[in-house]
Formats: C-alpha cells, sequence, structure tokens
C-alpha cells in the first residue's frame, strides 16, 4: 500500500513544482508567449522523419522531371489538349463520328494551327533580328539622358574589375541574344512528333482508357471518386481553356486595331503575337511589351511615342487580367494568385516556355484532384 500512496503523493507535488520552477525561472527574452514543453520527443522526431522523407521523394521527383523532360513536356502537353477537348469528342461520338476521324481532324487543325502561326512570325523574326544592331543604335540615341550614369558604370567597372572586363561586360550582341531566344522556343522536331503522336492515341483510345482506369481501384467508392476526378478535370479544363482562348482572340483583335492606330508596322502579327503569348500569364505579356517598345524606338522619331503602344498595351492586358478574365471564368474556378504565380516561376525554371504554358492547367488538375481527395471545410482562424 506505501507504493501508490507515493505515486499519489508525487502527482499531487508536480503542479506545485511546476509554478514553483515558474516564479524562479528567469524572464523570458523578447515580449513572448508562455513556452510549451514537448509532451513527447518520440512523436515529433517520427514527424519530422516522415517530413525529411516526403522531402527527398520531391527532391527526387522533380529531378525524374528534369532529366526527362523531352519525353514528358511532349505527353503532358498531348495529355493537356486532349483533356480539353474531351467533351467535344464525347459529343461526337454520340452523333455517329468514329474516334479515329475526331483525333486525326484534331492533329490536322492543330498542325495547321501551327503552320499559320511559323508562317506569320517567321518574317517578323527574322526582320527583328537582321536590325539587331539598328535597334542598339536607336536605343543608344534615344537613351542619351543615361549616357553619364552608364559612364560612370563604366569608369567604376574598370577601376575595380579593370578596363578588359569592362569592356567586355559592356559589349552585346543583340543578334546572338535572339537566336538564341529562338532557339530555346523553338522546339525539336522529334519532339512535335511525339507530341502529335501522343495526342491522336490518347483522342483515339479516350473510351477504351476511363473503364480501364476506374477499374484500378476496388472498391466502388474509389472507383466513383476517380470517374469524378476524369470528369471534373476535362470540365474544368476544357471550359477554362476554350473561355481563354476566346478572351485571347478578342485580345488580339483589339491589339490589331490599336497598333493599327498608333501607326506601329503589321498589326496582324501583333495580334497574333498577343493572342499566343497571352496564354502563358505576366511574361507574355511582358515579351510583347518589349517587343512592341522595341519596334516602337525604330518607327518613331523619339522616346515618349515609343511608350505609347506599351502603355496601351499594359492597359489591355491589367483589365483583362483583373477585371474581365475573373469576371468570366468566375469563381467556380479561382486560384490564389500568389499559386499561380509560384507555379508558373517553378515549371518556367523546369521546362522552359513550354512548362510556362503548362503551368496553368497542371495546377488546374492539381486542384481538381486535391478537392476531391481532400475536400474543403470553411475554418475560422484565431485573431
Amino acid at each position: 500500500m506505501r507504493q501508490p500512496r507515493q505515486t499519489a503523493r508525487k502527482a499531487a507535488d508536480t503542479p506545485v513544482k511546476l509554478a514553483s520552477m515558474r516564479e524562479n525561472r528567469a524572464p523570458l527574452p523578447f515580449d513572448t508567449l508562455e513556452p510549451t514543453p514537448l509532451l513527447d520527443a518520440a512523436a515529433f522526431w517520427r514527424t519530422m522523419s516522415q517530413v525529411a522523407t516526403i522531402a527527398m521523394a520531391a527532391i527526387m521527383f522533380g529531378a525524374l522531371l528534369f532529366f526527362t523532360r523531352t519525353l514528358l513536356v511532349p505527353v503532358l502537353s498531348a495529355l493537356v489538349i486532349s483533356l480539353t477537348i474531351g467533351p467535344a469528342v464525347s459529343r461526337a461520338a454520340k452523333h455517329g463520328i468514329p474516334a479515329w476521324l475526331s483525333a486525326l481532324g484534331i492533329v490536322v487543325l492543330l498542325g495547321l494551327a501551327l503552320y499559320l502561326a511559323v508562317v506569320l512570325l517567321a518574317d517578323p523574326t527574322s526582320d527583328l533580328i537582321a536590325r539587331s544592331s539598328e535597334i542598339g543604335a536607336a536605343v543608344k540615341q534615344k537613351f542619351q539622358i543615361l549616357e553619364r550614369p552608364l559612364a560612370a558604370l563604366r569608369e567604376l567597372q574598370s577601376n575595380i574589375f579593370g578596363a578588359d572586363a569592362a569592356k567586355q561586360g559592356l559589349d552585346v550582341n543583340g543578334a546572338e541574344i535572339l537566336q538564341g531566344i529562338v532557339t530555346v522556343v523553338t522546339p525539336a522536331a522529334a519532339e512535335f512528333l511525339l507530341f502529335f503522336a501522343t495526342l491522336f492515341f490518347f483522342v483515339l483510345g479516350r473510351n477504351a482508357f476511363r473503364p480501364y482506369a476506374v477499374s484500378l481501384f476496388s472498391t466502388q467508392q474509389g472507383r466513383l471518386r476517380a470517374l469524378k476526378i476524369m470528369n471534373d478535370m476535362e470540365a474544368s479544363l476544357s471550359g477554362y481553356l476554350l473561355t481563354i482562348t476566346a478572351i485571347n482572340i478578342c485580345l488580339g483583335i483589339v491589339t490589331i486595331v490599336a497598333t493599327w492606330i498608333i501607326g506601329l508596322p503589321g498589326p496582324i502579327v501583333w495580334g497574333a503575337l498577343a493572342f499566343a503569348l497571352n496564354y502563358i500569364p505576366y511574361i507574355g505579356p511582358g515579351i510583347v511589351n518589349i517587343a512592341l517598345f522595341s519596334i516602337g524606338l525604330l518607327t518613331f522619331p523619339s522616346l515618349l511615342p515609343a511608350l505609347i503602344a506599351p502603355a496601351v498595351f499594359l492597359t489591355l492586358t491589367f483589365v483583362e487580367g483583373h477585371f474581365i478574365t475573373p469576371a468570366i471564368v468566375g469563381r467556380r474556378m479561382y486560384m490564389n494568385p500568389l499559386a499561380v504565380f509560384m507555379s508558373l516561376i517553378f515549371w518556367t525554371w523546369l521546362w522552359g516556355p513550354i512548362g510556362a504554358f503548362l503551368a496553368t492547367p497542371i495546377m488546374i488538375m492539381t486542384t481538381v484532384a486535391m478537392h476531391h481527395v481532400y475536400p474543403r471545410h470553411k475554418t475560422e482562424l484565431p485573431d
């Protein structure tokens, strides 16, 4: 009977000891809250080991995505487009159109669209490369106000690194820069072939793949969830991309009219650029603004008129991105702007321009899957 009494006595003395320890403890540095000690250190380290395992798996998965990009980029692009046009293929099948005819028609139409884009952009791109030295001279002439700051910068650089380093750092070859951009943007012929072949077989085998994917789950609830995820992915992607396409067409038309009124050469080319590059958030409109400013420097005699076209296009894209697109797309497809921006940075860094195009569709598919696996619950955070 002594041992239970001693245990009870120790338990009763524990709050008193804790209180005395708090009274005798040194004051906390800074205005912090009362610290809470770990109740179970073993559970904490088990959680940390799980976090470290997940982090290592994520790093290895990122390395896999990077080193297999030549294979994954065309395959994932074909998957996104096949999911986007999935509802249209289903409606065509209900009207008696065979799947092979739908697949062939989609591949042919997309190939013609890419061919027209190359034809429209080939001449302006080659002309821009040929006139790169003229653009440099125009920039130097119209930015004479920066002559003294640049001279001071050259002098400082020569004093720190030497005259040779200063000259080497200031020499910029515009033709090489533009050629490098074209080389990066233009995919390889093998990747194009893989993309079109994968797209054809994705569309052709869509109706056969869906039952097979659903049957991978053993329970009825899992099969129903998989079917809902695939249906919602197709509906979300088709609704989003088709809506964005309609908005981009309107933006291209407005850009054609605006550049024609301002007096820039080739307004149809600017409309095509605005339509194509607006699929890439933030980066695409920025590229169009830089191109408008560069051509404006060659077209107009002073700096102020050259800024009109970029200012107009910046206003158009601001209104489209902050008012028109959110109002048309609606709250159903709302995505956090910070998450969209971080996704764009990551996929652009990983896969280049094609990754920038795929960033938003990948985020849409991930968001749809996460909402089905982990349904959203509103939680109120304390103030």
